[in-house]
């Protein structure tokens, strides 16, 4: 577990407000002050990656749903929106070897629910939020995925939607945005996100669909979409 000093510097450093899912009148209308009459979905959940600035790892996150494999390196947000489950497991390995911190908070809306850390060289760590995963749910797809950097790790507001429903979030870069399940899962679903700076200069935003960056963008405001 990471040490209570650190916890208390990490989670100060956190900029993450996930609100209630948005109402959708139609592909790229969400708006956070005119909510239609979706109904409300789950919290939102997320996945810090901390610890030394650099660290690379690789990850794999499953809800009882779909699962996603990622590499990265820290620090780095993961945020699932969409989806279905309230129980998310991960479960990360260092790949280096060395003793430098990979470290990980899960939260749940505004809540962490999980620590866990590890200096071991390959080290392994493992982090959940609700119930326990009994399976590695199969993979996403369609794997539909926002990443969202600037040079300064700056905060951004977004929102990011399909054709049914909406969800507004701020986060801070890097930041890796899954969505899951779109309209029920069909390969052609409408998918897009509106993003715009709050701190840290412009951003650069890759939409990837089944492991393929499909479209991108760039600055201070930007309007991303696939079909």
């Amino acid at each position: 577990m990471l040490i209570s000093a650190s916890i208390s510097a990490l989670r100060a450093a956190i900029v993450l407000a996930l609100a209630a899912s948005l109402g959708c009148n139609g592909f790229g209308t969400g708006n956070a002050t005119e909510p239609g009459s979706t109904p409300d979905t789950a919290t939102q959940k997320n996945f810090r990656m901390v610890g030394n600035i650099g660290t690379p790892f690789l990850a794999i996150i499953s809800d009882t749903h779909s699962s996603w494999e990622i590499r990265g390196v820290v620090p780095l947000n993961i945020i699932i929106v969409n989806g279905p489950s309230a129980s998310t497991r991960i479960v990360a390995t260092k790949l280096a070897n060395d003793t430098r911190l990979l470290g990980v908070e899960a939260i749940s809306g505004f809540d962490v629910t999980d620590l866990s850390s590890t200096y071991t060289n390959y080290g392994n760590l493992v982090a959940k939020i609700g119930g326990a995963i009994k399976a590695l749910a199969k993979r996403a797809y369609p794997d539909v995925r926002f990443f969202v950097r600037n040079p300064n790790n700056g905060v951004f507001n977004a929102v990011v939607e399909d054709q049914t429903n909406a969800y507004v979030l701020q986060s801070r870069s890097p930041t890796l945005i899954l969505y899951d399940s779109p309209v029920g899962n069909p390969l052609n679903a409408h998918i897009d996100g509106i993003f715009s700076t709050v701190s840290g200069g412009p951003m650069a935003i890759d939409l990837s669909y089944n492991g393929h960056v499909v479209t991108a963008g760039g600055g201070g405001t930007v309007s991303i979409k696939i079909n």
